[in-house]
């Protein structure tokens, strides 16, 4: 049936793209008013070509009479709906009117959903730069040059070879710089920085013929990043300038990033070092995170979309998973999405899984940080709709597709049956024991410092065994303490003269009171300074061997008060501290048994038996081995200089044998224990409620 074509709209262009997998041409179709651009065919570009003759069966008569492709009214209606759908038409025709009405009015009917659903990110355009960079691009053509690309390798390579003989202030400035950089330095250079990332993008869009219609902020959680519109690169038809415009921005920060490190290698020290140091390490290693991700919309996509040529990556990636899920679920016998290129079929599948693993991931993680961004009862109501949103209603979506499937479906048992395994593994109580951080030490250790300021007398030799209890360790001395002693000798000696000579002239018994009360301080005074003196003597408290001794001990060396000496360390008897939190708490029972495993895996396992178990609640941390922010396992936040952990924590302390051979020192490493068997399901439901009720107190 003959049918009249509406009006296509006259601002549409057709530019040439890469040809598809099997050599067919391949169009792009430009809308420059909404800057949006579709792939299309051979056929579709075949059809929009002659849409001007106004009906479908000239259209259809002229492909077949000067193509050799093959048409029929199928393929004129499902291009005459693609039009439709994506607003491509400007036909008067009163149902056409009607149906974008509707949309219209759905559209304002959903503003709580878009609402809900951007609070989280939406754009805020604050440029038209265009005809900007059309005039500034021969300003800043030199930095597409060969000869500076050739500087900045240059200049690489010199920055490489000043950091080398800087090394080590380097890695020391790697663990402290963000505590002396300033937030005013930080925000400017981060404005610097991220503006330059976003104009690499503009300028080689513009130096590639492309408009940049506008640039603005983006708001991602209330944080604001840079945006760049760069949509209009799919007009071109070379992959390598799509990829160049993908990268410019990563190219433009790694080149101020090797400017930026050969400037910290010659900078004194001061702001601008400091500032220098974060664009040439955290900034740097922020972005290349971020950007070089292909699972979200950021560079990394898009230019692993351009050098594969798969436009729309994420849909077709998605698509052919779903389907190839519900073919093996239900074998419905439903065609493919596409057809995809030799080999490509098993990527697709693994990247949408890993997009989906890494998406779940993120939005779960941004559910949280909204919760604990916004008041209680906002915060509740927000993660719900972001679980909701992002995670439940895709899996909802995808449930009902398969329940509309259930008419075509000729296998029939792999979905109860998944479904009866994973009850299963949800239900039995597979988890028997529990796993924990723990440090483990003699049970007898005892730290030795100088007792106030003092001289380094003798020391043990170095080949010295074992020490007995009682047996000398080191032997300090204090010229102020023999001086005081010399002093108050002299003092005891006047006055036992005078009291000598009490009985021999008045003038003297007078005195007799005040000698013998001055004779008693100086007595008490040397009795405490003897024992001052002793305990500049330090020896064993119990028998031990003697560790950590610093290798510039010597004799006649001055030590201040509290400088470590030694670690004393007793023999036979181990004490091993175990982080638990409340849930593997509740699991342990008296006399479980399980065994310690060091992190050092030169040394033995240790053989446990939970006997008497004495657990502390812990309200701060204070085992720096433990903690995260030194690469321990235990999560905490630093709070008044104290490390606090973020969840409940107890301490248990268990005791077990010494095994031959093992070293006298502290040792990080987990500890296995036997447990009240649980399912999953119910430890899920146990920590959530824990999670629900501590929320609901605070």
């Amino acid at each position: 049936m003959n049918t009249t074509l509406p009006g296509l709209r006259e601002e549409l262009t057709l530019h040439p793209a890469p040809p598809a997998p099997d050599g067919s041409p391949v169009w792009t179709l430009a809308d420059p008013s909404r800057n949006r651009f579709f792939r299309i065919n051979w056929l579709m570009f075949e059809i929009l070509s002659r849409w001007h003759e106004g009906d479908t069966q000239t259209v259809q008569d002229r492909i077949r009479r000067e193509t050799p492709l093959t048409i029929d009214a199928e393929d004129m209606e499902q291009t005459a709906r693609f039009l439709s759908n994506n607003h491509l038409l400007t036909s008067p025709h009163p149902e056409h009117s009607r149906s974008l009405a509707m949309k219209a009015r759905a559209n304002r009917g959903q503003w709580l959903t878009w609402l809900l659903h951007h609070y989280l990110f939406f754009r805020i355009p604050l440029a038209q730069p265009d005809r900007f960079l059309s005039r500034s691009l021969p300003w800043v053509a030199i930095f597409f040059s060969r000869g500076f690309f050739w500087l900045l390798g240059g200049s690489g390579l010199l920055a490489l070879f000043l950091l080398l003989r800087q090394w080590d202030p380097f890695q020391a400035e790697l663990l402290n710089h963000l505590q002396r950089i300033g937030l005013l330095e930080t925000g400017l250079a981060l404005i610097a920085v991220k503006g330059i990332h976003e104009l690499g993008h503009a300028y080689t869009a513009k130096r590639h013929g492309c408009r940049v219609p506008t640039m603005g902020v983006a708001f991602l959680v209330l944080l604001p990043l840079l945006y760049t519109d760069t949509t209009e690169a799919w007009k071109l038809g070379d992959k390598h300038k799509r990829l160049s415009i993908a990268l410019a921005g990563i190219v433009a920060e790694s080149a101020l990033a090797i400017l930026a490190l050969l400037a910290w290698n010659l900078l004194p020290q001061g702001p601008g070092r400091e500032v220098a140091f974060w664009l040439a390490t955290t900034s740097l290693a922020t972005t290349l995170a971020i950007n070089l991700s292909p699972f979200m919309r950021f560079d990394g996509y898009f230019v692993l979309s351009d050098w594969l040529d798969l436009p729309n990556l994420h849909e077709r990636s998605f698509a052919l998973t779903r389907w190839h899920l519900r073919e093996w679920l239900f074998s419905p016998g439903l065609p493919p999405p596409e057809t995809t290129r030799p080999g490509m079929g098993p990527f697709f599948i693994l990247f949408a899984l890993a997009t989906w693993i890494y998406r779940f991931v993120l939005f779960l993680g941004i559910a949280i940080l909204v919760y604990h961004f916004f008041i209680k009862i906002v915060g509740i109501f927000l993660f719900a709709v972001e679980i909701g949103w992002f995670i439940f209603l895709p899996v909802w979506r995808e449930v009902n597709t398969w329940y509309q499937l259930k008419g075509l479906a000729r296998t029939t048992w792999r979905l109860p049956g998944i479904l009866l395994l994973l009850l299963v593994l949800l239900c039995a109580p597979l988890s028997r024991q529990i796993t924990a951080p723990a440090i483990v030490q003699p049970e007898r250790m005892m730290r030795i410092h100088v007792p106030e300021t003092s001289r380094l007398e003798r020391l043990p030799p170095a080949n010295h065994g074992t020490f007995h209890q009682g047996e000398e360790l080191f032997v300090l001395a204090s010229p102020e303490i023999k001086r005081q002693e010399r002093l108050n000798r002299v003092r005891l000696q006047g006055s036992n003269w005078q009291l000598d000579a009490a009985g021999l002239e008045l003038g003297w018994a007078r005195q007799a009171l005040l000698a013998q009360g001055e004779r008693a301080r100086s007595a008490t005074t040397l009795a405490g300074l003897a024992a001052a003196r002793q305990h500049l003597t330090l020896s064993a408290p119990f028998d031990g061997k003697l560790l950590d001794i610093p290798p510039d001990l010597a004799p006649g060396v001055w030590l201040g008060a509290g400088t470590p000496l030694a670690t004393l360390v007793g023999f036979g008897r181990l004490v091993i501290d175990v982080y638990l939190d409340e849930e593997a708490l509740g699991r342990l029972r008296t006399g479980a048994e399980g065994q310690f495993i060091p992190n050092v895996v030169e040394f033995p396992s240790i053989p446990l038996r939970a006997g008497n178990m004495e657990t502390i609640g812990l309200t701060e941390l204070e085992e720096p081995l433990m903690a995260s922010l030194y690469g321990g396992p235990i999560a905490v936040r630093m709070q008044h200089n104290v490390a606090v952990p973020e969840a409940a924590l107890f301490r248990l302390r268990l005791n077990a044998d010494m095994p031959p051979g093992w070293p006298s020192m502290r040792l990080a490493g987990e500890v296995h224990l036997q447990a009240e068997p649980r399912s999953f399901l119910e430890r899920l439901i146990r920590a959530t409620l824990l999670v629900l009720v501590r929320e609901w107190e605070m």
